[in-house]
């Protein structure tokens, strides 16, 4: 199938999938103030919004989306590779209600969904120091959070080298972290396209990786090349 004809086809469930989050942020943003933004029913509201999206991810793929659970820890730092925009929503087709990201800056300047997330104690990257942000990722994880990260730090086609804060906090917490391979997004939604062409997806759930395996001094470095090769593993990549 020619591209142009994937784009054709994919176009309207972006569509769909962006107008939802504004329209369902439009209506919820009052009962939110009035309420005082109270940090679990704004991670319910965006787990719903999060499930949506992926429901249209789903129709964008040509009913082709494939979900390979396994067993989720109470408490954990979620990894995966950074494919595309939509990688933040992965985390909700595996059930996870009580969730926070680490993200930079610019998610938060989304109108309604950025005060959402800001609410809800997702962690702003931007101009801190990595102790600053391994400091937050410990206090949300002792609040039985858990923690979803993208340790390459930016959207990339072939899985990039993974920075080891979010290592060094689950080594630091002494919490599991739960590795995810994303197949078929980067093909979907390329960076810098906003059009999806319809492919195959696949989010795949891999087994938990116990910090106490990772001690020493280079710990977190050692911890962060064993999960991208778990996961590069599962992508099919070169190592």
């Amino acid at each position: 199938m020619p591209d142009f004809i994937k784009k054709l086809y994919g176009a309207p469930f972006a569509a769909a999938a962006w107008t939802w989050l504004f329209v369902s942020g439009l209506f919820a943003a009052p009962y939110f103030y009035l309420t005082g933004y109270k940090e679990n029913e704004l991670r319910n509201f965006l787990y719903f919004q999060g499930r949506i999206v992926q429901l249209a991810v789903f129709f964008a793929s040509g009913f082709r989306k494939k979900i390979v659970k396994g067993k989720m820890p109470e408490r954990s730092i979620l990894v995966a590779n950074h494919p595309c925009m939509y990688d933040t929503f992965i985390f909700f087709d595996f059930g996870v209600k009580n969730l926070v990201c680490i993200a930079k800056d610019w998610p938060f300047k989304i109108i309604f969904y950025g005060k959402f997330i800001e609410k809800a104690g997702y962690i702003n990257s931007e101009g801190k120091t990595a102790e600053e942000i391994i400091g937050e990722t410990r206090a949300a994880l002792e609040r039985g959070l858990n923690v979803a990260v993208f340790p390459e730090g930016t959207r990339s086609k072939v899985t990039g080298r993974f920075r080891s804060l979010a290592f060094e906090a689950a080594i630091r917490a002494d919490c599991p972290v739960v590795p995810f391979a994303i197949k078929g997004l980067g093909e979907m939604l390329p960076r810098g396209s906003y059009c999806p062409k319809c492919v195959p997806v696949e989010y795949i759930q891999l087994e938990a990786v116990s910090p106490r395996d990772f001690q020493g001094e280079l710990g977190a470095h050692n911890m962060a090349k064993h999960v991208k090769n778990m996961i590069t593993e599962k992508l099919g990549e070169k190592k």
